[in-house]
């Protein structure tokens, strides 16, 4: 993001975007974590050759989905940082 976004932000808004951005990180911990706890209780109460691949690709897609939001989220909290908030 470039830094001509972070002047236009006021104070409010940039404490409201940080709140919205570790809310929406926390949400998807939270459904990432239980992917895993499905994926495992498959894997260890099924025959692991009778899962399809596909039941992997939520494993595989969330990080790249995470990825994005992180790097925002840091962003944001260098600028509340910077501005001594």
């Amino acid at each position: 993001m470039k830094k001509e976004y972070f002047a236009k932000l006021s104070n409010e808004e940039l404490i409201k975007k940080i709140k919205l951005f570790k809310g929406v990180l926390i949400g998807f911990s939270v459904i990432y974590a239980v992917i895993i706890l499905v994926l495992l209780y498959l894997f260890f109460n099924k025959n692991f050759g009778q899962l399809s691949i596909a039941v992997f690709v939520p494993l595989l897609v969330l990080p790249a989905t995470l990825s994005p939001l992180l790097i925002g989220y840091n962003l944001h909290r260098k600028e509340f940082k910077l501005r001594n908030l």
